[in-house]
C-alpha cells in the first residue's frame, strides 16, 4: 500500500460518525448491510449517511451493490488486511512476527 492511499483511509476514517460506520460494517463481515438499517441503527439522517458512506467507499474502504431497490454496504476485506498491514509493516524493525503481530482473518463475501 502506497502512503498516499493509506492517508485517503485515514482522512476517512478520521470522523466520527464514518468510523463508527466502518466499525458496524467491519462487525457484520462479510454480510452487507442496507443503507437504512444503518441510518436507524446509528441514528444518521440519511442525507448525512450517503455522503459518508461516499467517502467511505471513494477510499477503498467499503463497496456497494444494489438489490432491487437497496443498496447495501459491506467492507472490502483485501483494503482493510492491506492497511493493518500497512499499520504493522514497520513493527520490531520491519519483523512483526517477533511483536506477536499479525493480520486478522476477514473472510471474503464469494457473492460480491
Amino acid at each position: 500500500m502506497e502512503l498516499t492511499d493509506a492517508t485517503t483511509i485515514f482522512a476517512a476514517l478520521g470522523h466520527e460518525t464514518r468510523l463508527a460506520l466502518f466499525r458496524r460494517l467491519l462487525r457484520s463481515a462479510p454480510e452487507a448491510i442496507s443503507a437504512g438499517v444503518l441510518a436507524l441503527e446509528l441514528d444518521i439522517p440519511p442525507s448525512t449517511l450517503t455522503s459518508h458512506l461516499q467517502t467511505l467507499q471513494r477510499s477503498g474502504l467499503i463497496q456497494s451493490r444494489r438489490q432491487s431497490r437497496t443498496i447495501l454496504y459491506s467492507v472490502r476485506a483485501e483494503t482493510v488486511q492491506a492497511i493493518v498491514g500497512f499499520l504493522v509493516s514497520d513493527c520490531c524493525r520491519g519483523r512483526p512476527e517477533l511483536c506477536g503481530t499479525r493480520l486478522p482473518e476477514i473472510h471474503k463475501d464469494e457473492a460480491r
